[in-house]
């Protein structure tokens, strides 16, 4: 794929892990001894910076963050319990995020098809 398909997909993919973390931090929010988890996404994050700043950096590039190498950077915030409040906020910023790259992506979709009707 492309780079700018690539780096929807990787934002895409981490909005769906941010939405993922901080559900299982609310169901698991009253259990005992339980550290909230969080996921690192600073190499993700400098590689589309990266992409930005050099957009003729191969799409490949991006590709090589999936959805697995995203999941190993999740890991327990051992220095505070769960913060309800800040995982309903997270919930709705990965929201925010899912909706805004869907339409992104909606569109872009929309102006291929159309350069491919020739119109």
């Amino acid at each position: 794929m492309d780079l700018t398909t690539e780096a929807i997909r990787l934002g895409l993919n981490m909005a769906h892990l941010r939405a993922e973390v901080a559900s299982a931090n609310i169901a698991n929010a009253d259990v005992a001894g339980y550290r909230a988890q969080r996921a690192d996404f600073r190499e993700a994050v400098g590689l589309m910076r990266e992409a930005a700043a050099h957009p003729s950096m191969a799409g490949s590039r991006l590709e090589s963050v999936t959805s697995a190498v995203l999941r190993d950077s999740v890991h327990a915030d051992s220095s505070a319990p769960v913060s309800q409040e800040g995982e309903v906020a997270d919930l709705e910023t990965a929201s925010v995020d899912f909706q805004s790259l869907t339409t992104i992506l909606s569109r872009r979709f929309a102006l291929m098809q159309l350069a491919m009707a020739g119109r």
